[in-house]
């Protein structure tokens, strides 16, 4: 995982802990941060995808929690626990995929009638937010992000 994490061009970086028992995961575009020790890793996988242009590094953990490692920063599958199956849900997302929802529920609600569309975007971020916690990543600023968006589409009238 280390040696993945140095390649050029890698969107997530690593520290070794000074224990040598784990290391900490940066993703520097966003500051988040994941913390993993080696003992709690079931298995660690190189990947590729048609979809990409490099290969990505899969995180399995012996809890079932996995994250990946990609050109995008960590990558994870949302969850559906708190909002339902949703339709077009994409099988994995980043946290740059939760600053262009927000951006485009935010022009939804700059127009009128669009409600529903901003309805079905802020449900996708819940899933996203969700699915990062879920893999161990901190969510408390894009949270408040969101807290904002659902304020402002609840003005509008929208039950959520």
């Amino acid at each position: 995982m280390l040696e993945f994490t140095r390649r050029p061009l890698a969107a997530v970086a690593a520290v070794e802990d000074a224990d040598g028992r784990g290391a900490r995961l940066l993703e520097p575009a966003t500051a988040k941060e994941l913390r993993v020790r080696w003992d709690e890793l079931a298995a660690v996988e190189e990947r590729s995808s048609p979809l990409r242009a490099v290969p990505y590094l899969v995180l399995a953990f012996a809890d079932g929690r996995q994250v990946a490692l990609a050109d995008v920063g960590f990558a994870f599958a949302p969850s559906t626990l708190n909002t339902g199956p949703l339709p077009d849900l994409p099988a994995t997302f980043c946290f740059a995929d939760f600053r262009h929802l927000s951006q485009g529920i935010e022009a939804l609600l700059a127009q009128e009638g669009r409600e529903k569309e901003a309805l079905g975007a802020l449900l996708m971020s819940i899933a996203l937010l969700d699915g990062a916690r879920a893999a161990g990543l901190d969510v408390a600023r894009e949270e408040r992000r969101l807290d904002g968006l659902l304020h402002a589409l609840e003005e509008r009238g929208v039950k959520v």
